[in-house]
């Protein structure tokens, strides 16, 4: 680390003579730094501002107190640096980035830096997102919060995938459109609201309605990850997109509201329970379950049965729209991998599902787990959660 500085997500706070904060108030990533009676710790925090080098920082510290081992000032340095707290401000952020690109996301890569991957910036795990292509199938509620979401966060290829017209009813929470699309075909409108949203994002569309596999495959082919933002036909369509996910080897997200009730799962081909090992798993334990499966197939069908208004599909477009930014860019484990996020609308709660991957599986039970990416971080390694004392 040439010049090192405090990320400016960690700016530090003296509580006391004697104790420092740094981390804010995060989980895990918090700590309460112990200062010595001539605040030897405190004055080093100061310096650590990127303008200087660690040798100059400790050329400046035994100025002020020539009793000061050099040792102490270094090893004070790299515990700092060790515990995620420091970044270097001589690394420049890849070629990739234009200028205007650097100043767009430069909040994504501050972001990025409260996770600790040395010697990965903010900036290295930016470019893995502009190198990912996404399919969102379904322009709709949830489709519009991810689809937008993921453009602003910089995703490099967005497929919006659907079939319909703008209506007015659609307008109360489908917010890529205003009434003047009414009439307008989703994907037109929507592909002209995200290309808005930020240029440097190729966007394409596929005007179609997903009716069997080959139609999944479509959306899938070629593709880093898949969102399902459709819920017809009512179980079908999971069905359908399990195969082809299976098939062509990409992930993808299920996420939807029963009622009042928020769910999310990440599938990946290989590592997780896929929707045939859920269903299967939910056949055997849950009573009645399949008669409601057949009845929500065959009565209900595509008839409306959960209504939807704006701050339920910016809920749920925007936890996905987190997960598949973690999971695209690598900074971060997702908490719905292989886990059905439950949040009750009613009470503010959130549950978890574990999913299990069945061996004997007739969909899934041959593929063998993805190798994982060696450019990626080590996911134990995230969040940083060590604390300092010094």
């Amino acid at each position: 680390m040439r010049r090192p500085r405090v990320k400016s997500v960690f700016p530090p706070f003296p509580i006391n003579e004697r104790t420092i904060r740094i981390g804010g108030a995060d989980f895990g990533l918090a700590a309460e730094l112990n200062d010595d009676g001539q605040r030897h710790l405190w004055q080093l925090l100061q310096l650590l501002d990127g303008t200087r080098t660690t040798a100059e920082i400790v050329a400046r510290m035994r100025a002020r107190d020539p009793a000061l081992p050099a040792a102490d000032v270094e090893d004070a340095i790299r515990m700092l640096a060790d515990a995620g707290y420091l970044e270097d401000a001589d690394t420049p952020p890849p070629d990739v980035f234009g200028a205007e690109e650097v100043e767009r996301y430069r909040r994504n890569a501050e972001f990025f830096s409260y996770y600790h991957h040395p010697p990965l910036s903010g900036y290295d795990f930016q470019a893995r997102l502009r190198r990912s292509r996404v399919t969102v199938l379904g322009i709709g509620g949830l489709g519009s919060y991810v689809a937008l979401a993921l453009a602003a966060a910089g995703a490099g290829d967005l497929l919006l995938v659907d079939d319909d017209e703008v209506e007015l009813h659609n307008l109360n929470r489908q917010v890529l459109y205003t009434g003047a699309d009414v009439g307008t075909p989703k994907t037109d409108a929507a592909a002209r609201r995200v290309a808005q949203a930020n240029p440097h994002v190729a966007v394409s569309t596929l005007t179609r309605r997903v009716s069997g596999v080959d139609d999944a495959r479509d959306c899938m082919r070629g593709r880093d990850l898949l969102v399902c933002a459709a819920d017809r036909p009512r179980i079908r369509i999971y069905d359908w997109l399990n195969e082809a996910s299976i098939i062509e080897r990409v992930p993808w997200f299920r996420g939807a509201n029963d009622g009042l009730t928020v769910n999310v799962f990440l599938h990946v081909p290989g590592r997780t329970a896929c929707f045939a090992c859920e269903q299967r798993r939910a056949l055997a334990s849950v009573p009645g379950y399949a008669a409601m499966l057949e009845h929500a197939m065959h009565v209900v069908a595509d008839r409306t049965v959960n209504p939807c208004t704006a701050p339920v599909s910016g809920l749920i477009g925007s936890l996905v729209a987190l997960e598949a930014v973690k999971f695209l860019s690598g900074v971060a484990p997702p908490v719905v991998l292989n886990r059905k996020l439950i949040f009750d609308l009613q009470t503010m709660q959130i549950r978890f599902n574990d999913g299990v991957r069945d061996p004997d599986c007739d969909a899934c039970g041959h593929l063998d787990e993805p190798a994982p990416d060696p450019a990626a971080p080590d996911p134990a390694e995230t969040p940083m959660a060590q604390a300092v004392t010094s």
